[in-house]
């Protein structure tokens, strides 16, 4: 199945004290590039999520957004740092039991030492929560994408048959442009009023009618085509062969063009030419 490479996508996750938002939007590109505008000031975030998208796409260019936030009252932090309290207490206690003191450390004396300072807040890894929305950006925008390579898929098989149809007047008009030569070939020796031999004629008509033959690029094509017309029903990254596929077509009909001395195959060569740009067009699309 043809896949497009434009397409949109985009995911919503929350947990572990985060909100994440990530946003996919997928261009034309010749190769595989990832564009990420977030998350600068967590590279090894960065690298997670390149990894992530390049398992996913094939081909085209693939811009990510995310937007990361804590969520309202998801910090865990206690007002005072329990472990430097309890550090503080122990340390004055051992001092009073040395020096003998009458009473045991008050709350003034742990105030007077500095054992109350402010608790860290604790800070659970965003990853999966990323992970998580980038998980159904990814899923849409493959949808997205999947839904526009049918559309590019029937342009391309009516482009097809449209070739395939010239090539089919193409292809009738062979043995009459034969038996033109052939007549032209005649009425030429008749106005030199010279005798020539039958069989020396025939075997002048035959090498006429070799040099321009175009049944051998006829049948190159109709392969070309056939195949085209096979790729659209495969899975995977299409786009590359797509392309290669247009350029012989294109090959094939040029120099049939170049052979041909007949007016009407000429013009019809001219059709399968446009055919075959829109053809390109469409390819360019394709993943």
């Amino acid at each position: 199945m043809a896949k497009s490479m434009t397409g949109f996508g985009a995911g919503t996750a929350t947990g572990n004290g985060w909100r994440s938002e990530v946003t996919l939007r997928t261009l034309n590109h010749r190769y595989l590039a990832v564009r990420m505008r977030s998350l600068s000031d967590r590279p090894h975030l960065q690298v997670k999520l390149d990894e992530a998208v390049k398992k996913a796409f094939h081909r085209g260019e693939i811009n990510v957004t995310i937007d990361l936030a804590r969520e309202r009252n998801s910090c865990s932090q206690e007002l005072f740092d329990r472990a430097v309290v309890e550090d503080k207490l122990n340390a004055l206690r051992r001092l009073a039991q040395e020096l003998d003191l009458p009473s045991p450390p008050s709350l003034a004396d742990l105030i007077q030492v500095g054992a109350f300072q402010e608790g860290a807040q604790s800070e659970e890894d965003p990853w999966p929560v990323i992970k998580s929305a980038l998980a159904h950006a990814i899923t849409a925008t493959i949808a997205a994408r999947e839904a526009e390579g049918v559309r590019l898929a029937q342009e391309i098989e009516q482009i097809l048959a449209e070739i395939s149809s010239l090539l089919v007047r193409v292809k009738a008009r062979i043995p009459q442009v034969t038996e033109e030569l052939h007549t032209r070939l005649c009425e030429r020796i008749a106005a030199l009023q010279v005798e020539v031999d039958p069989s020396r004629l025939e075997m002048e008509i035959a090498l006429l009618v070799e040099r321009h033959d175009i049944r051998e690029e006829i049948t190159r094509l109709e392969a070309h085509l056939a195949r085209a017309a096979a790729l659209l029903d495969r899975d995977g990254s299409l786009g590359k062969e797509f392309d290669f596929l247009c350029q012989e077509f294109l090959r094939e009909v040029n120099t049939l063009g170049s052979k041909s001395r007949d007016l009407e195959i000429n013009s019809l060569v001219i059709d399968m030419k446009l055919a075959i740009s829109n053809c390109k067009e469409q390819v360019q699309n394709v993943e």
